[in-house]
């Protein structure tokens, strides 16, 4: 599991690397278990961790600037748009949403969703992201 970054932008770029050691960390793996086997329980928690510790997917992340559209974070095919103009956000913030955005696009590639499903009310990706937000 990786996010790649090749702009200039320098804060970016430092959300994108911590996002990175945080998503190959063993402690964010630990939590999000935990997280797992209290919400849907022992069988599910460990098939959903296997599939995703099996995955090496990459995902592009692309700034563009604009400062007066509302979106700063957005989703697209094969790749994560961050507008650039609105980066003003604390680092902890920006995360959390990047590591959300992230496993969503793994849920499209790779259908995670068939084991836990990722958009019920208990915002599973938000939850991940929030998870990271205490590694920053």
């Amino acid at each position: 599991m990786k996010l790649i970054y090749n702009g200039g932008n320098r804060k970016l770029s430092r959300v994108v690397n911590r996002a990175n050691e945080i998503l190959l960390s063993s402690f964010y793996f630990l939590e999000i278990e935990k997280y797992l086997r209290e919400n849907y329980g022992e069988e599910k928690c460990l098939i959903f961790l296997t599939a995703l510790k099996s995955l090496d997917e990459k995902v592009a992340i692309k700034g563009f600037w604009n400062p007066i559209g509302k979106k700063y974070l957005e989703i697209k095919d094969d790749y994560i748009q961050i507008n650039t103009a609105h980066l003003s956000k604390s680092h902890r913030t920006l995360l959390a949403q990047l590591i959300g955005e992230y496993l969503m696009i793994l849920d499209q590639r790779k259908q995670l969703s068939q084991i836990i499903p990722l958009k019920n009310g208990k915002d599973l990706p938000a939850n991940f992201g929030s998870i990271a937000r205490n590694f920053m």
